[in-house]
């Protein structure tokens, strides 16, 4: 009933290749082999994004970046481990947003840019 509820979200073409998955776990592991690739362009374009304001205002140029960071975070997971790993990389990408927030800003900020990097 699974098997048949996901290939019934597929177009046609899609479908017929997994008809002959004998359980829905098959299905998910081949489905996951297959999509659950990075996009590497689009991968390139949030780190793109993140670069420069541009005519945005801060809080447009915040919000941007937040929605960016989050589809990255989406895009790049990290692998649970039970040695910290994954939380010292979360943490790692957590503290460099700031400074990425900080890098962007338009030259007008130079001066709120350095008073803040003083600090």
């Amino acid at each position: 009933m699974v098997i048949s509820w996901i290939l019934n979200t597929f177009t046609g073409d899609i479908s017929s290749s997994f008809l002959y998955a004998e359980t829905a776990q098959i299905l998910l592991n081949e489905l996951n082999s297959r999509y659950d690739q990075a996009n590497g362009a689009k991968f390139y374009q949030l780190q793109k994004n993140l670069i420069t304001q541009g005519s945005s205002d801060i809080a447009t140029y915040f919000a941007k970046m937040k929605s960016d960071w989050d589809e990255l975070n989406a895009i790049n997971t990290i692998p649970s481990c039970n040695y910290g790993a994954a939380q010292f990389f979360a943490k790692r990408d957590e503290d460099q947003r700031p400074i990425q927030f900080l890098l962007g800003l338009n030259p007008s900020y130079d001066m709120i840019r350095s008073n803040i990097l003083m600090m």
